[in-house]
């Protein structure tokens, strides 16, 4: 009898331990990493049991894991992440090679990546897709160039776990940034528009909202809506501003 009491009482004390297991596993939040990346720890433990029972909830290590075996195996950073896919469209160059163009509009050559960045391709293979995903992710934010003879362009885009900000110096600047906050499932972006770009504040919303023929077909994207543009800022440097909803 005494055994049986003792085992009914055991109930309550392991049910509270797997709650306490549980928070454990979920303290942590989705969050921009140090190379700007995002990644939420909970999600990585939670979803792949192997790395939890070698890391436990050390948000670094299991960073580190994805970084180094995680992409290569296709393990998700966050709930929600879609890889990059490689097209199949090319764009000839005058030296007879070609260069990938990607479901953004971006150019990448990963024959030059390869060859430029060996760094690179010591953690993530040769794989094309995985070499257009460092960059996209982390080449980029590390002034990576995409192919030979590229010329950077002055947008700077930041992300973050509750949207995205965009300054756009062109008009392929603002059709850039609603095309990545597309591809990486950001809701919410605020675009601010340098008038060097030529953009108006009338035909900055004209232009964000134009987008969903392409983010609709290759992201899901459902919506777009701006918020009434926003002009300020002296004549040297006259700034337009929207906030941007993106509707999945």
């Amino acid at each position: 009898m005494k055994k049986y009491i003792s085992r009914i009482l055991m109930i309550p004390a392991l049910a509270l331990l797997l709650c306490l297991v549980y928070s454990g596993r979920a303290e942590a939040a989705v969050k921009t990493m140090p190379d700007g990346g995002l990644f939420d720890p909970s999600f990585y433990a939670a979803t792949y049991d192997d790395v939890y029972k070698a890391f436990g909830m050390n948000e670094a290590l299991l960073y580190q894991h994805y970084l180094l075996c995680g992409i290569k195996e296709k393990r998700l950073p966050y709930a929600g992440y879609v890889y990059p896919v490689v097209p199949t469209q090319t764009v000839p160059t005058s030296d007879s090679k070609t260069i990938l163009k990607m479901p953004d509009g971006t150019l990448f050559d990963p024959e030059f990546y390869l060859k430029k960045y060996p760094d690179v391709v010591a953690v993530f293979g040769s794989d094309p897709m995985l070499l257009y995903a460092h960059y996209v992710y982390y080449g980029m934010a590390e002034g990576r160039l995409p192919y030979e003879g590229y010329e950077g362009s002055q947008l700077r885009l930041t992300f973050s776990t509750v949207g995205a900000i965009a300054d756009c110096y062109t008009a392929e600047d603002i059709i850039t940034a609603v095309r990545r906050a597309s591809q990486y499932r950001i809701t919410n972006l605020k675009i601010y528009d340098h008038w060097s770009s030529g953009v108006s504040s009338e035909a900055l919303p004209v232009l964000v909202t134009g987008q969903l023929g392409y983010v609709s077909g290759t992201y899901g994207v459902k919506k777009i809506t701006c918020t009434p543009p926003l002009v300020y800022g002296d004549v040297k440097n006259l700034i337009i501003e929207t906030d941007v909803t993106l509707k999945f």
